[in-house]
């Protein structure tokens, strides 16, 4: 009897401890994240973000959900990143030129005429580069890539004076990122940068607040800013880094999901520099069809202004690590 009772005890404090577990595994396996970023809708970068979010909810059998908030939503790319810093936000994909505003030294990566194509920028990437950056950024922010995608190379576009030759940028009112890189490069090009927030550049060049804007073709094309900048000056000036980023939370998450974002973002890395590379030439080619008119003008004056840029840059900001990575898979 005694045997019997206390076989019952055991199988009451059993099923007790059971019941109480399993609203803890359930509260472990409810994960909720959040992802935002500031691309238009239908942008390539955009497309990446919603096949990211597509695998992980199916590898994870629907244990983790990722609401997206697109085209600024939540805020601009720099705000943004603040938000991944704080844990208010699980993911966002945005440039190195918005990066280094926490981390100097990223900004390497926006040099200009520092990529010799994209191959080059994918091998450094793909390398040594990103683990010895990834440490860097965690030891200062919190934040790390997950995953480098691809935007292509910048290009100026203007509203009514074409860009034939280096003179020409002289005095024209540029916009930039707010990032000393850029700044400073289109200073050294004579023009005059001017930071604005990404949603307000289309009305600015309509209303002519600016002379021009400098982007990728992707960029350009999704938010239509062509449409009142007729002129594109193939510079190639800038290939910023562009990637997939979490921040400190990401390390909280169950590691079963770690490795399912992580399997994710290198699935959808993949994905989206075919896609853009594939698209980059047939975007220029809408573009011209829709009344924007070409210029090319030698870059030979434009490189050996901005040598001083990165003079100055490496010597204030201690990258020769970093740029070694670069210097070494130039091929």
């Amino acid at each position: 009897m005694k045997s019997i009772q206390s076989s019952r005890r055991g199988f009451l404090i059993g099923t007790s401890a059971t019941l109480l577990a399993a609203p803890a595994i359930a509260q472990r396996r409810a994960v909720r994240l959040r992802y935002a970023h500031s691309q238009p809708v239908g942008h390539s970068t955009d497309t990446a973000a919603r096949r990211f979010i597509e695998i992980v909810q199916t590898k994870t059998n629907g244990e983790a959900t990722v609401e997206l908030f697109p085209n600024n939503q939540l805020g601009v790319d720099r705000e943004l990143q603040t938000l991944i810093e704080t844990g208010q936000l699980d993911f966002t994909h945005s440039n190195s030129a918005t990066m280094g505003n926490f981390l100097p030294q990223i900004a390497v990566m926006d040099l200009p005429f520092t990529w010799r194509s994209a191959d080059h920028y994918f091998r450094v990437v793909d390398g040594p580069f990103t683990p010895a950056l990834n440490e860097l950024l965690a030891a200062r922010t919190g934040h790390r890539y997950l995953g480098w995608w691809y935007d292509g190379f910048r290009h100026v576009y203007t509203r009514n004076k074409a860009i034939k030759s280096f003179d020409d940028m002289r005095g024209l009112k540029i916009r930039a990122p707010e990032a000393r890189v850029f700044v400073d490069t289109f200073r050294a090009l004579r023009a005059n940068p001017t930071p604005l927030p990404f949603p307000e550049i289309y009305t600015a060049l309509e209303a002519g607040v600016i002379d021009g804007f400098e982007g990728s073709n992707g960029i350009v094309q999704s938010s239509k800013i062509y449409e009142v900048a007729k002129n594109r000056t193939v510079t190639g000036h800038i290939m910023v880094g562009f990637g997939l980023t979490t921040g400190k939370r990401f390390a909280t998450l169950p590691a079963d999901v770690q490795a399912v974002c992580v399997a994710a973002a290198k699935e959808v890395e993949a994905m989206q520099r075919k896609s853009e590379q594939e698209t980059e030439t047939d975007l220029v080619r809408q573009m011209v069809a829709a009344g924007v008119v070409e210029s090319t003008p030698d870059l030979a004056p434009f490189r050996a202004a901005v040598e001083p840029v990165h003079a100055e840059f490496h010597t204030r900001n201690k990258t020769e690590a970093l740029r070694n990575f670069i210097a070494a898979a130039a091929g």
